[in-house]
């Protein structure tokens, strides 16, 4: 049996997929296996990942016979880890080579952790760079009302949801979903990784060593860009203003509280969320008033 069971859900990865791969066949840490969860892909993934299969005996590849979506299939590769450590990776992402023996060597260190990564840095669709999440390493911490408070009141621009892509004790990550099933809701990374903090121990690495690209699967809301543009500006002078849409409060509120459900954190939770909430109607007035004010101008102009 592998240390490390590493899960990969592909639909259409054709563009990044190669690279993904070759990122993590590069890791210092040998000791893993990849499943490939193809979720009927139209494009050229599977000649990609039989090619990689072919050439690497811990890589799998399987292809659904329907499109079963992208939770079905984020589950499908969790339910069939069978070793020590499990690790979600998306197909559009990178790792540096030292990622998985750093975390590793965090889980040799202390065996009551439940999940470890390392800082963040934010990547655009032709792998430059947007944002260095340097301030993740502040999310380290055990289970208790302190760590939840740290992750709440921390603004989402800032990429708390990437712990959801830690390497995780594999107890710890089927736990972690039979607490907060993930779905197609707004905010449900943002939630799957409050559920984990919430019950386990968590380190994030001061190095910065797990690249996630904005736009394409890992951020279905941002656009690949083809042309040699960047994905979105992450230029900004206070993380406060970039939160959860005032729009989605409710939904998100719920969430929140399913995530830390039969824990002591449920009031702890709420209460912070509704001291976030009137920046988040601020800066929904905001953007509804600028907007109507395009709107006017286009219609005067035209």
């Amino acid at each position: 049996m592998t240390k490390v069971f590493i899960g990969m859900p592909v639909y259409n990865g054709e563009r990044f997929l190669k690279e993904a791969l070759d990122s993590l066949r590069e890791q210092t840490f040998t000791d893993w296996e990849i499943f490939i969860s193809d979720d009927a892909s139209k494009d050229n993934t599977a000649t990609i990942c039989n090619d990689f299969a072919k050439k690497d005996s811990r890589i799998s590849y399987f292809k659904q016979k329907e499109n079963i979506g992208m939770f079905a299939n984020y589950k499908f590769v969790m339910d069939k880890a069978n070793a020590e450590y499990f690790m979600w990776a998306a197909q559009d992402d990178l790792w540096e080579k030292e990622y998985l023996e750093t975390c590793i060597e965090h889980f040799n260190k202390n065996k009551n952790l439940g999940l470890v990564t390392t800082c963040t840095i934010a990547i655009d669709s032709f792998g430059r760079t947007l944002m260095k999440a340097h301030w993740m390493k502040n999310l380290s911490g055990n289970p208790g009302h302190l760590q939840v408070s740290k992750y709440v009141f921390q603004p989402e621009i800032l990429g708390k949801c990437n712990l959801m892509y830690s390497l995780f004790k594999t107890e710890a990550v089927k736990s972690t979903w039979n607490a907060y099933p993930q779905r197609n809701v707004w905010g449900q990374d943002y939630m799957f990784s409050l559920a984990a903090i919430s019950r386990f121990g968590v380190i994030v690495d001061e190095k910065t060593l797990f690249k996630k690209r904005l736009g394409g699967a890992s951020s279905p809301q941002l656009s690949i860009k083809k042309s040699d543009e960047v994905v979105t500006a992450m230029n900004f002078k206070n993380p406060k203003n970039h939160m959860f849409p005032f729009g989605r409060f409710q939904s998100y509120l719920n969430g929140h509280i399913e995530a830390v459900d039969k824990t002591t954190y449920k009031l702890l939770v709420a209460t912070i969320l509704f001291i976030r909430l009137p920046r988040a109607l601020i800066i929904h007035i905001k953007e509804r008033s600028i907007k109507n004010y395009i709107q006017r101008l286009i219609k005067k102009l035209l």
